[in-house]
């Protein structure tokens, strides 16, 4: 979806940092695995989603294979902005190269240090690199000293440490390499379905002069709210509650039909393989659908019976 030549090109971007300073708490879809592509984002973004991430891209591999760049990473001129491209790095000048690259269409990076899977932190990325705040440190400002253009945000996304002066050492190293802001998800690296810290989201926002991003167990818009509140965050990201309600951000409590139709639309239009099309589906209508529909609908296996399925059943 994207040329060797791109690197060259100017980056015609809009400026991601701005939405941070509209005195609005900024609504973003996180980066997940297999799901936060462009069908997916163009069905949040109908429903009041101010700022879409890609899922993570190995930058090594970006760079490196013309064939891993039109896998991993599509989008168009149409409305997927502002968009933030999450990548996998442990290497500053690769993580400039892959900006390089994405810098004309898409309105910024990410480097993902939170990552906790053992594939990534056993090669380096993802988590491990909170334990490395002069490796951050040194990538963010390789990106910023070699993409020209300032309006192109480079952030992180980060875990906590167990002791969180560690974490706000690393934040503050951050900020002072010039990075635009910074997502925490409010759990350390050993934890998954723990509560989320959000006393620790609120310490380091109060020791930040950039935006802070709350992440994780945010569900609902009032969950967002509640979050907001507690720990002064500029933005909320949320992964998990989207996938079960891409509305959630409209404030809809359940995903409305509506946005069921506009899903089968628009991954139709965008050719969305079946697998993901699907599973789509059986996330948005896990609240609304009965356990005798779900055993059913979950074992569809073919797009067209899932169309007739959906007209038959619901009229969609």
């Amino acid at each position: 979806m994207i040329g060797d030549g791109a690197e060259t090109e100017r980056c015609l971007v809009k400026d991601a940092v701005d939405l941070f300073h509209s005195g609005q708490v900024v609504k973003i879809c996180a980066p997940m695995v297999r799901y936060s592509k462009l069908a997916f984002r163009t069905l949040v973004r109908k429903y009041s989603c101010d700022l879409c991430y890609t899922p993570m891209i190995v930058a090594a591999d970006f760079v490196r294979s013309a064939k891993a760049r039109d896998s991993e990473f599509t989008t168009n001129n149409v409305g997927d902005h502002p968009l933030i491209v999450q990548f996998a790095a442990k290497e500053a000048q690769v993580l400039c190269d892959a900006a390089r690259i994405v810098c004309p269409f898409a309105d910024g990076i990410d480097l993902n240090c939170g990552c906790p899977q053992r594939w990534a932190m056993a090669e380096g990325y993802g988590a491990s690199l909170i334990n490395k705040p002069e490796l951050v440190r040194d990538m963010v400002r390789h990106v910023r000293n070699q993409i020209d253009n300032p309006r192109f945000s480079i952030s992180i996304k980060i875990r906590i440490h167990e002791d969180l002066k560690r974490t706000v050492d690393l934040c503050r190293k951050a900020e002072a390499s010039g990075v635009s802001w910074i997502t925490v998800h409010g759990r350390n690296v050993e934890e998954r379905h723990q509560p989320v810290h959000y006393d620790a989201i609120k310490i380091i926002k109060q020791s930040m002069s950039i935006p802070v991003v709350a992440n994780g167990d945010i569900k609902t818009l009032k969950d967002a709210e509640n979050v907001h509140h507690l720990t002064g965050a500029d933005g909320v990201m949320v992964a998990r509650g989207l996938l079960a309600n891409p509305a959630m951000f409209a404030g809809y409590e359940e995903t409305p039909w509506k946005c069921i139709q506009d899903w089968v639309s628009i991954a139709l239009e965008h050719g969305t393989p079946f697998t993901c099309f699907h599973h789509h589906l059986m996330y948005m209508m896990e609240r609304i659908t009965s356990k005798q529909e779900k055993k059913v609908f979950n074992v569809l296996s073919s797009t067209s019976s899932v169309l007739d399925y959906l007209h038959d059943h619901y009229g969609v």
